[in-house]
């Protein structure tokens, strides 16, 4: 079937996309698993006693969400710390939690936890059984550092299946790192990595120096016995404060940045769907400005209702799939036998929130403020509130935050929305990718909802579903599982007057941001995102047809990678982008490939100007011919030199995009018009970005510098797509941040961090 937006095929897309030809073609697709000398490879047969546990025979919203809970040391929320001027402690456990339902382990006596990773506040020892994995909340104000001693505790044993039988050694990972080798190792394809846990932190929005960013090479070992040696028990890119032991790493955050819902979690080369998105290493991190001028009733930390603050309530939501036991269940077969374990995209068939499955939420008549977390591996979510006995839709959810702070105003979304109204942009649902966040208000007293309920005499006490209809690559969702995200309860009693920010007021939210439309950039870059193909369906993803490493084989079987040319060595990689301090550029990236991506890029915001449709079939034409040879050559990097302008004038090593633009360029949702890190970029499809290199508040159009060094220790950032799926098999490159000359710091390597 052609798709009518990109004007190309499934089936034609796969045959151009890997093995397009007999020769040439088939070495290069070969060697893009990085495995010299070996590239085929039959997977060990499934862990033995894991027995799938379809979603559909799990209770539904059985138990409570767990909400914040201000005792760190808390079993049955989640921990919740106020960051101030100590050390903050956050050990890494391997440790049992209960995701399951309460009446679902009643039924099965033999289940007493689901062994999890997942970050504890102190103390060194791993905890008991525990509620939830999820969190801490870490509550940080925007000029007070946060100093993070980070303890890598984390056990791999026989109780952590998904890291003993997940890792894929032929991926360029931290794996093979330590064990002293920078690419994967032909004779350990087959087996599983089988060292101690490796592991790096990462602050996901977090605008600080690149050395305490928590790239991914610079992991650390835990310090478990009984594991096999390595050679390296720290990664290239590893750095800390003066005082860490060997398992651990010790990180200050400046704050500096506009107030903004942030959140940490593992960033692990090769590794990250293994530790964070499915391994349960991931926290909510709530940057507040006690100084920012909030509007009444809106309070930094949530609603405020005379002297009562209600605290906002952080829902992370992911996927998972369980065995028959309980525990963590990940498909381990890979599609292509270059990697026999790595899966494209993992989806599970059970949705946990806060890390229980399928929980429900006590509310009031009256509102709410949330803090939403993509937090799965792969999994879109497209959102709305529905009655589960009428099938009303609502109440209507207000957006007030993105990934980078506060919008100037609330957005509404407003599932009963009519044909008139969708056409002129009203949105009927929320949209939500992988490493997205967003912040809104739900009004369970909202009037024009409570009319609708009337008028079909439906009366409260009500049960309100969070419903999902985002599709994946298995079709969209089913209803009564996926479809299904967690319920809220809402009571009897009438409303009481209240008082809190109203978000259908329209008073806004905050000063006018800073915005980046129109700005002249210093650099334009066109760049594109490739999938390559193998026999069996997606074999590796990437960012400008381009390596990790910035490496590419040369044009001859058996010749040694050759870096990207114009490239620069920044050890052990080549770096193509490097922007200057102060910057403003405008990326233009072209999807090529078949699926919508999460791209991120880490140590600043942007924001997104447009989308814009172009004809994917013949532009993929222009682009192969460009190659040498007139043939698309997987991982060589863009087809012409990165540096010498296109037609348009824009860097980045890519044939110009205009004659091939389709219709008009559309604005972004209402939602995602403020400082985003995170954003869709769908297929088929041009989306441009700007993107400031300089702190937030910086007026448009003048330089600006961070109070830190962003280069300091030869630090690096990076950019990536945050389906770990994907970032785990080479969909990330690294860039660095060319600091801006006699810039004032206040905020020293070896200092302050």
């Amino acid at each position: 079937m052609e798709n009518q937006k990109t004007g190309i095929s499934r089936r034609e897309f796969m045959k151009r996309a890997g093995l397009t030809a007999a020769g040439a073609g088939g070495v290069l697709l070969a060697e893009s698993a990085l495995v010299r000398g070996l590239t085929m490879f039959a997977a060990k047969p499934p862990p033995a006693g894991q027995v799938p546990l379809p979603g559909n025979k799990i209770p539904q919203f059985i138990d409570p969400l767990p909400v914040l809970d201000l005792n760190p040391a808390s079993t049955t929320g989640i921990p919740t710390v106020v960051a101030g001027a100590n050390e903050l402690v956050l050990n890494m456990h391997t440790f049992k939690a209960n995701i399951m339902p309460s009446t679902w382990a009643a039924a099965n006596p033999g289940y007493t936890g689901t062994w999890t990773f997942g970050y504890r506040v102190g103390p060194a020892a791993a905890p008991g059984l525990v509620e939830t994995n999820v969190g801490p909340v870490i509550v940080a104000s925007r000029g007070t550092p946060t100093r993070i001693r980070y303890v890598n505790n984390l056990e791999a044993s026989a109780n952590t299946i998904h890291w003993r039988d997940w890792t894929d050694q032929t991926l360029h990972s931290a794996f093979h790192q330590a064990k002293g080798e920078m690419m994967p190792i032909a004779s350990d394809a087959q087996l599983h990595y089988d060292g101690p846990v490796l592991a790096v932190p990462h602050l996901h929005g977090g605008e600080v120096p690149a050395v305490v960013d928590g790239g991914p090479e610079a992991w650390f070992a835990s310090d478990v016995p009984g594991t096999a040696p390595i050679s390296m028990d720290k990664g290239p890119a590893y750095y800390s404060m003066a005082g860490a032991a060997a398992n651990e790493c010790i990180y200050t955050y400046p704050n500096s940045q506009e107030a903004a819902p942030l959140w940490f979690h593992d960033h692990l080369l090769g590794g990250t769907r293994l530790n964070a998105t499915f391994g349960g290493l991931a926290g909510a991190y709530a940057l507040i400005d006690p100084d920012l001028d909030l509007p009444d009733g809106l309070h930094p930390v949530g609603l405020q209702r005379g002297g009562t603050t209600d605290y906002l309530i952080p829902l992370v939501i992911q996927d998972r799939m369980f065995d028959t036991n309980g525990q963590l269940l990940m498909p381990n077969a890979g599609v292509n036998p270059e990697h026999p374990y790595w899966v494209p995209e993992f989806v599970g068939d059970t949705i946990i929130v806060n890390g229980k499955v399928w929980p429900y939420l006590t509310v009031e008549q009256k509102r709410y403020r949330f803090f939403l977390i993509n937090g799965s591996n792969s999994r879109a979510y497209d959102m709305f509130l529905q009655d589960t006995a009428s099938g009303i839709k609502g109440p209507r959810m207000w957006v007030i935050a993105t990934d980078g702070g506060y919008l100037d105003a609330p957005v509404l979304i407003d599932p009963n929305a009519n044909g008139q109204q969708i056409k002129a942009g009203q949105q009927t649902s929320l949209m939500m990718m992988p490493g997205e966040r967003y912040e809104i208000i739900v009004d369970f007293a909202d009037p024009v909802w409570r009319t609708l309920l009337a008028a079909r005499r439906v009366r409260f006490p009500l049960n309100l579903t969070l419903r999902n209809t985002a599709p994946t690559v298995n079709g969209n969702p089913k209803a009564s599982t996926e479809g299904r995200i967690m319920q809220f309860r809402v009571s009897t009693a009438a409303p009481a007057e209240d008082t809190s920010y109203n978000p259908a007021s329209g008073i806004p939210l905050r000063p006018p941001m800073v915005r980046l439309a129109g700005v002249t950039p210093a650099k334009t870059r066109f760049l594109t995102l490739n999938e390559v193909v193998g026999a069996g369906g997606p074999l590796e993803a990437l960012v400008n047809n381009t390596k990790w490493s910035g490496l590419r084989h040369g044009m001859n079987p058996g010749d040694p990678p050759i870096p990207i040319p114009g490239s620069v060595e920044v050890p052990p990689n080549w770096l193509t982008e490097l922007p200057e301090e102060g910057d403003t550029e405008i990326w233009e990236i072209a999807n090529m490939t078949m699926d919508s991506h999460p791209i991120h890029l880490h140590a600043v915001q942007f924001q997104l100007l447009s989308r814009q449709p172009f004809d994917m079939k013949a532009f993929m034409a222009a682009y192969d011919m460009a190659f040498p040879d007139g043939m698309f050559m997987p991982g060589h990097g863009p087809p012409n030199d990165y540096f010498t302008p296109n037609a348009a004038g824009a860097i980045g090593g890519n044939p110009d995009y205009t004659p091939f633009l389709l219709g008009q360029a559309t604005p972004p949702l209402a939602y995602e018009a403020g400082w985003k890190d995170t954003v869709i970029m769908r297929m088929g499809e041009i989306s441009r970005i700007a993107v400031r290199w300089a702190p937030q508040d910086v007026p448009a159009g003048t330089s600006g510098s961070f109070p830190f060094d962003p280069a300091a220790g030869d630090g690096v950032y990076v950019w990536h797509c945050h389906i770990t799926d994907h970032e785990d098999n080479e969909m990330m490159r690294p860039d660095q941040i060319q600091p801006k000359a006699g810039a004032v710091r206040d905020f020293e390597m070896g200092t302050d961090f």
